[in-house]
C-alpha cells in the first residue's frame, strides 16, 4: 500500500485521513503535528494484532478503539522520543471492527515527521491469552537436595535458552511463564538425573523442530566481538542427555532471526527491552514455582543481555544453584525481596538495585530516616551536613562528628553486615550508598548513635523521620536554589551540571569569555545532556571519545563492539582556557559519559576519586511482586577499548576530602581546581 501525502495550508493541521487498512509489508508515512491518521482492521474475540511502527523523526501515540466509539482501549507510547519502535500487541476483548489511530505528541517540537508501519500478525497469542497459572503457580512447597538443585538449575538454563532462542516461543505462542509451571511438577516428581533429563527432552519435542534457518551463521573469529554467548551448563559432557544435547544445538544453530516477544532492542541505542515480562504485582509473596521464575528470568536476562557479564567477577553459571534454596526457602515477602537484593548485588552494577517505594524494603531497613547527612571520609562515617534544618538536630550533632556506633553496633561491623545487599559497580559506591539507604534508618522513631569529637565519645539520640520529611535531594544537588554556572573570584568560570540547561550556554559563553578557567563540578546527574552542546563550546575539532557494545536478539548473548562515536565540531572560538572538573562516587551514569566526552578536549584535567562505574544506557527488568530493577544495557568504552564499568572514568589527579576539611567547611576538590587553573593561567 502506498503512503498517503496530503497537502496541509495553513498553522493547524487537524486533518484525518481515512481510515485505511494496516499494511502487510513496511510502508512510510509523513505525519504533520496535531494531524491524526486511522487504520483499520477487524478481529475475532481472543485474536491479537502484532503490528509495528518505526519513528523516523516525530514523537507518535498509538491508541485502539472499538470502530465508531470514543473509549480508548489500548494506548502505546514508549520513552524514546523521536526515533524508534513501537510495538503494537492488542487483543481484542470480543468480535468487531477497530480503529487503530495515530498521532503525534502535542508536547513534540517537530512540525512533521514519518514513520513507516506493518502488520505482523493476527492470530490467538498464547503469550497473552494463556491465564491459567495467573494466580499461581500450584506450587507452595519444594523439597530441596543435591539432585533436586541440579534439576532445577538445569531447568532454569533450559527455560531461559529456549525463551531468547527457540522460534515458537519468541512468535510469542508460549507463555512461557507458564509453561515453566506446566513442566515444573513432573522435573520436581523425578528420583534421579536421568529421570528430569528424560522430563527436559519431552519438553523440549514438544516445541517442535525449528525449520532450518538460511540466515543463522556460525561466530567468526572477530576482533570486534566483546562477549560470547554461555549457555551456561547445557552443553557440558555428561550434565544432559547426549540426544537432548544434540536438539540444543540444532536450536542454537536454527535459532530465531526475527524479532523475539520477550526481548526487544530499543532503536538507535541498542539496549535490551524487556516490556512484554509480567509484573504479577498483586504477589508480593509469590508462591515457590513464582519465586522459581523471579530466580530464572532475572539469571537468564543478565546470561544473555548484560554487557558486563564477563565484568561481575565470578562465573555467573555458579551463582544460579547459589540461589535456588535462597528463593525457594524465602519463608515471607521481606526474604523474598531480600534474595532478589542479593541477586542484583552479585552483577556489582551501580544501575542495578530495587528501585522505587518497596514496603519489604522499607520494614527490612527502616521507613525512618536520621536527618544527617554523613559520608565515609577516610574511612569513617563522617557527618557532612543536614537533611533537617532544625535547630534541635544540629544542637544535637555537629559537622565533622565521626559516628562510631550506631544502636551500640560497630560502624565498621555494619558495613560488613551490608555489603552483600548494596549492589554497586564498586566498593566506594557501596560506601556512598550505605549511609543513608542502610545505617542511618530505622523502624522506631530515633537511633542511637555513638559520635567522637575532639577525642571525646558522646551518646546522641537522633530522632528519625519519614523521607517525606526530610531534603535527601542534597546528596546529589546541595543547593537547588543556586544557578548552574557563576563567576567565583579569580575570574575563574563555575558549571554545576546538576542544575545546567542547555538553553543556558549562549549566557554561559557570554559570561566566560574573559575567564582564566573553568571548573565542572560533576559530583551530581546531569539535568540535560551535555555531550554534544558544552562539549562542542570546548573542543575546536571533531573526535572520537567512546565505543559501544550491544546486544543481539537473533544471536543472544553475542556482544560486538560498534563504530566510535565523535562529538565537536570546527569551531574557532572553542574555549581555550584550561577546564578542570571534578568527580567522585556520586558521579554516575550520564555523568560518566558526558565526563568522557569532555576528557577528548584539550584543555580538561579531571580530578577527585573514584566514579560509580555504570555508564550506558538503562535496561528496567520487572520481577514478580513488581521488584523493579535496572541493569546497563550496553557497554561502554573509550576509544583504546578501556571500560568503564566497575573502574569509573580516567582520573588524572586523585584527591579525596579529610575529616578536617569537613570539620572546617573546605572543599579540598574546588580548592585544588582552583590551585590547577592559578598554576596553568596565573593571574596577570
Amino acid at each position: 500500500m502506498r503512503a498517503f501525502h496530503i497537502l496541509i495550508i495553513g498553522s493547524f493541521y487537524a486533518l484525518t485521513l481515512n481510515a485505511q487498512s494496516i499494511p502487510s509489508i513496511e510502508t512510510t508515512f509523513s505525519i504533520h503535528k496535531n494531524e491524526k491518521q486511522t487504520f483499520s482492521f477487524a478481529l475475532q474475540k481472543g485474536y491479537t494484532l502484532r503490528a509495528i511502527l518505526i519513528q523516523k523523526g516525530i514523537d507518535l501515540e498509538i491508541s485502539v478503539y472499538k470502530k465508531d466509539d470514543t473509549v480508548r482501549l489500548a494506548h502505546f507510547d514508549s520513552p524514546n522520543g523521536e526515533y524508534g519502535p513501537e510495538h503494537i500487541t492488542f487483543e481484542s476483548p470480543a468480535d468487531g471492527n477497530y480503529t487503530l489511530v495515530i498521532n503525534a505528541l502535542s508536547e513534540d517540537t517537530a512540525k512533521e515527521g514519518k514513520y513507516s508501519m506493518r502488520q505482523k500478525s493476527i492470530k490467538i497469542l498464547q503469550a497473552i491469552h494463556d491465564s491459567a497459572f495467573a494466580n499461581g503457580s500450584g506450587i507452595s512447597t519444594i523439597i530441596l537436595n543435591k539432585v533436586t538443585i541440579e534439576n532445577l538449575t538445569n531447568l532454569g538454563m533450559l527455560w531461559g535458552f529456549l525463551k531468547y532462542l527457540h522460534p515458537s516461543i519468541a512468535n510469542g505462542d508460549h507463555n512461557w511463564d507458564a509453561d515453566l509451571f506446566r513442566v515444573l511438577p513432573n522435573l520436581l516428581s523425578a528420583q534421579t538425573k536421568e529421570e528430569a533429563n528424560s522430563v527436559l527432552e519431552k519438553w523440549v519435542d514438544a516445541l517442535g523442530k525449528p525449520d532450518p534457518c538460511k540466515t543463522c551463521k556460525s561466530i567468526q573469529n572477530d576482533s570486534n566481538i566483546k562477549l560470547l554467548p554461555d549457555y551456561g551448563n547445557l552443553f557440558n559432557k555428561g550434565n544432559l542427555n547426549s540426544t537432548l544435547i544434540e536438539k540444543l544445538d540444532y536450536i542454537k544453530n536454527n535459532r530465531n532471526q526475527d524479532e523475539n516477544y520477550y526481548v526487544d532492542l530499543a532503536e538507535g541505542i541498542g539496549n535490551p527491552v524487556f516490556t512484554k515480562e509480567n509484573p504479577y504485582y498483586k504477589m508480593v509473596y509469590p508462591d515457590a514455582g513464582y519465586r522459581l521464575l523471579s530466580l530464572f528470568r532475572y539469571w537468564n536476562i543478565v546470561q544473555y543481555f548484560f554487557p558486563y557479564r564477563y565484568a561481575i567477577g565470578e562465573d555467573w553459571n555458579k551463582v544460579l544453584p547459589e540461589f535456588i534454596p535462597k528463593f525457594i526457602n524465602a519463608k515471607d515477602s521481606i526474604q523474598y525481596t531480600i534474595s532478589c537484593l542479593e541477586i542484583i548485588a552479585r552483577v556489582h552494577d551501580s544501575h542495578a538495585n530495587i528501585w522505587g517505594v518497596n514496603n519489604s524494603l522499607n520494614s527490612y531497613f527502616g521507613k525512618y530516616y536520621a536527618p544527617i547527612q554523613a559520608k565515609f571520609i577516610e574511612s569513617k562515617l563522617v557527618v557532612t551536613d543536614y537533611y533537617s534544618d532544625t535547630l534541635s538536630i544540629k544542637e544535637k550533632i555537629k559537622i565533622g562528628d565521626i559516628i562510631t556506633k550506631i544502636n551500640n553496633e560497630p560502624v565498621n561491623i555494619l558495613v560488613k553486615k551490608n555489603l552483600y545487599i548494596t549492589p554497586a559497580s564498586n566498593y566506594e559506591t557501596q560506601l556512598r550508598i550505605m549511609p543513608n539507604q542502610r545505617l542511618l534508618r530505622s523502624n522506631l522513631d530515633s537511633i542511637k548513635v555513638e559520635v567522637q569529637r575532639d577525642n571525646k565519645i558522646f551518646l546522641i539520640n537522633i530522632p528519625c523521620y519519614l523521607a517525606s520529611k526530610l531534603n535527601l535531594g542534597i546528596d546529589f544537588n546541595p543547593s537547588p536554589k543556586d544557578s548552574s554556572y557563576k563567576i567565583l573570584d579569580g575570574n575563574i568560570g563555575y558549571i554545576f551540571p546538576g542544575r545546567f540547561k542547555n538553553s543556558q550556554l549562549p549566557a554561559i559563553k557570554k559570561m566566560f569569555e574573559n575567564t582564566r578557567g573553568i571548573i565542572i563540578d560533576m559530583r551530581c546527574y546531569p539535568s540535560e545532556f551535555m555531550p554534544f552542546t558544552f562539549g562542542h563550546y570546548i573542543k575546536p575539532n571533531a573526535s572520537p571519545f567512546v565505543k559501544f557494545t550491544s546486544g543481539d536478539v537473533n544471536n543472544p548473548g553475542l556482544f560486538t563492539l560498534g563504530p566510535l562515536y565523535s562529538n565537536g565540531e570546527p569551531n574557532p572560538d572553542y574555549y581555550k582556557g584550561p577546564i578542570i572538573e571534578i568527580v567522585n562516587a556520586v558521579s554516575q551514569s550520564q555523568a560518566e559519559y558526558t565526563t568522557m566526552a569532555f576528557q577528548s578536549a584539550p584543555n580538561v584535567t579531571v580530578i577527585g576519586s573514584t566514579t560509580a562505574g555504570a555508564d550506558g544506557n538503562v535496561s528496567p527488568i520487572i520481577l514478580p511482586g513488581g521488584i523493579y530493577t535496572l541493569i546497563s544495557g550496553i557497554g561502554v568504552y573509550y576509544i583504546n577499548g578501556e571500560e568503564t564499568q566497575r573502574k569509573g572514568i580516567r582520573i588524572d589527579i586523585e584527591l579525596r576530602p579529610t575529616i578536617e576539611s569537613i570539620k572546617d567547611g573546605k572543599d579540598l576538590l574546588m580548592e585544588k581546581a582552583i590551585e590547577i587553573i592559578n598554576s596553568k593561567n596565573p593571574k596577570p
